[in-house]
């Protein structure tokens, strides 16, 4: 299974948490929060919370979204039924404001370790 990678940062959690309760609107508020922490490795939303927090604008933290970590939390949370394959779906197609990959400091990265070609003088 692939993973969605993401910048943690607070509008990113915010638009995956809105997808995830727009698709089940059935999940409290608190459980999604939980849910969401477990799925990018932290084991609560308050540890998340707190790097949430220290995450200044120039700081870069991407992490790996597992939809697979998402499901379980929320199951043991009292939410049966969930598929696996609409939580990875909706992991992936969320609309993140917070961009990683289009950065500038990513793309300045990738060219100066961009190897040079061979026929370049």
């Amino acid at each position: 299974m692939f993973h969605a990678t993401i910048r943690l940062a607070p509008p990113n959690i915010a638009a995956l948490k809105k997808a995830l309760r727009e698709k089940y609107p059935n999940i409290r508020s608190s459980h999604a929060d939980e849910a969401l922490a477990a799925s990018v490795g932290f084991k609560s939303y308050s540890a998340m919370l707190t790097v949430l927090k220290r995450v200044s604008d120039s700081a870069r933290l991407v992490v790996q979204t597992d939809a697979s970590l998402l499901q379980v939390r929320l199951e043991q949370l009292g939410y049966a039924g969930l598929v696996p394959r609409d939580l990875q779906r909706l992991v992936w197609e969320a609309q993140y404001p917070d961009r990683w990959e289009a950065d500038e400091v990513e793309l300045s990265l990738r060219k100066r370790f961009a190897p040079t070609a061979a026929n370049s003088q």
